[in-house]
């Protein structure tokens, strides 16, 4: 697998991305919205719905987001973080979380 950095995406391009369920453009739009979009509320709100997502890579995607969002914006919203710390049984996924809430606990204030 070959890294590719994130390009820019709109919002509505994301939202376009995010509707057709395609779990496999659903990642990297998700990755490029954290990254760029500067809404951070309605980013958190992306990936609250993305960590309760039935497919594996979805739910370890969001739960980098949530990371990268505490980084950028010093700040998570307590939605995000109570539905990540339910990942922390997902053995699945568990690792990605730890990963974020680490990452939280480092950068983020409570939002």
């Amino acid at each position: 697998m070959e890294y590719r950095s994130p390009g820019e995406i709109s919002q509505e391009e994301a939202e376009e991305i995010f509707a057709t369920g395609e779990v496999s453009e659903i990642c990297p739009a998700l990755i490029s919205a954290t990254l760029h979009l500067p809404d951070r509320e309605w980013v958190e709100e992306c990936i609250l719905a993305f960590l309760k997502h039935e497919d594996a890579d979805v739910r370890r995607c969001a739960a980098v987001s949530s990371g990268h969002v505490a980084r950028i914006h010093g700040a998570l919203g307590q939605g995000v973080r109570d539905a990540l710390r339910l990942l922390l049984a997902d053995s699945v996924v568990s690792g990605a979380a730890e990963d974020a809430m680490d990452d939280i606990e480092m950068f983020a204030r409570r939002a």
